[in-house]
């Protein structure tokens, strides 16, 4: 979706995906400069440990406390999260959030980012997690619920963990929790995911793939390595 953004803005640029192991992700930073680099995606399992090495990290980061994004600014690389983004815009083009009830799964870098624009809407949000515990230092942060159980019947539910990704079989939600949800959203993109199939089982009516998710943080970190409007159907027509 970016080169055919590239390509339709006539920028002259290309993008690259970079496989890096665990111990070159040092080297790798340190020798953005001669890559010729001007911005990078950053995907699990790096979106934290990035941080020590950039310049700067905005506040939005910060308060997620990864990046997603990185950018330079007067010569140096700089740190933001569009994760968010990536989440909260396809859910609020079907309905305005504030005082929604909520059913966030997971508690790591998705669910974080979930968490900071969740509060932004003034959504109601229970967090359910494999670790209580986790899931309570999350809900705390925000002023959230960490909760056991699904059976408060949410409105929406937001699949932030990373089940079903390896074994799109797998789910990480009983399919009885979509008995009245009105949205389901789901991270996991590349494949029909069980949790996103029970839930078109079940009825729900507004279904949110990971593709979308991955769209709307795509326009935004386009526009802010580039400065400009993200050519948006060329970029969705593309992916």
């Amino acid at each position: 979706m970016h080169k055919a953004a590239f390509k339709t803005l006539k920028v002259s640029a290309v993008y690259e995906a970079f496989d890096v192991k665990p111990n070159d992700l040092e080297d790798f930073m340190k020798n953005l400069h001669e890559k010729h680099v001007d911005g990078l995606n950053v995907s699990m399992p790096y979106k934290t440990e990035v941080m020590q090495y950039l310049a700067g990290i905005d506040p939005v980061a910060k308060k997620i406390g990864a990046v997603n994004c990185i950018y330079k600014k007067n010569g140096k690389y700089h740190g933001t999260n569009y994760d968010w983004k990536g989440i909260i815009e396809p859910l609020k083009k079907i309905t305005p959030l504030k005082g929604k009830k909520v059913l966030l799964l997971g508690a790591g870098g998705a669910a974080k980012a979930a968490c900071y624009g969740l509060k932004k809407e003034g959504a109601k949000v229970f967090i359910l997690n494999r670790t209580f515990e986790s899931a309570k230092h999350l809900a705390d942060q925000y002023g959230f619920k960490a909760t056991e159980t699904a059976e408060f019947m949410p409105e929406i539910v937001i699949n932030c963990t990373s089940v079903g990704f390896d074994n799109p079989e797998e789910s990480p939600i009983n399919p009885r929790v979509f008995k009245d949800v009105k949205i389901v959203l789901d991270i996991i993109y590349g494949h029909k995911t069980r949790f996103v199939k029970d839930a078109r089982a079940a009825g729900v009516p507004y279904i949110i793939t990971g593709l979308e998710v991955l769209l709307y943080q795509g326009y935004a970190t386009l526009e802010k390595w580039l400065g400009v409007k993200a050519p948006k159907e060329v970029m969705r027509e593309s992916l």
